[in-house]
């Protein structure tokens, strides 16, 4: 599978989850039962895609050079995933303010307050977590670990 069709559908997928969280908060704290889960995860998912996919998948590809490219030693895994994530985290930062400024300037404001941007930044957050995760998540190889856990079982059969 191509690199690009890869990162879309972890793009496709992290909308999806990050729309459904947001949704999710936005029903139970934030008095939005008037207008139901499934419609707020419609309204999030329509104004959240574009911005996965036109920002986050160019964003992963300079992050993923940055990494490739850069010849630092990562002595255990929790480091390297660290690492990595402060950078999906600050690209993901990067992202969510290019969107409110964009945002912000269509509809007039010409300021951003310091809530607008810490909101932008905790926006910025989350979507990362999101993308980063899920991204780990189909690094997985789960035929070779079925495969694994076949051997396994035959192994622990014939023992008995």
């Amino acid at each position: 599978m191509s690199k690009f069709i890869h990162r879309f559908f972890i793009s496709v997928l992290s909308v999806v989850i990050f729309s459904a969280i947001l949704a999710g908060y936005t029903y139970l704290f934030s008095s939005g039962e008037q207008l139901g889960f499934g419609l707020l995860l419609g309204i999030y998912s329509f104004y959240t895609a574009p911005v996965f996919i036109l920002g986050g998948i160019p964003a992963t590809y300079i992050v993923d050079f940055f990494v490739k490219n850069r010849n630092t030693e990562v002595r255990t895994k929790l480091e390297a995933y660290c690492r990595n994530f402060a950078l999906y985290a600050l690209a993901g930062i990067a992202v969510a303010m290019v969107y409110s400024a964009i945002t912000s300037l269509a509809n007039g404001n010409f300021f951003f307050t310091l809530g607008d941007s810490l909101l932008s930044i905790v926006i910025g957050l989350a979507a990362a977590a999101v993308y980063y995760n899920i991204s780990l998540l189909l690094q997985i190889n789960w035929e070779k670990m079925k495969e694994q856990y076949e051997k396994e079982q035959q192994a622990n059969e014939s023992n008995f």
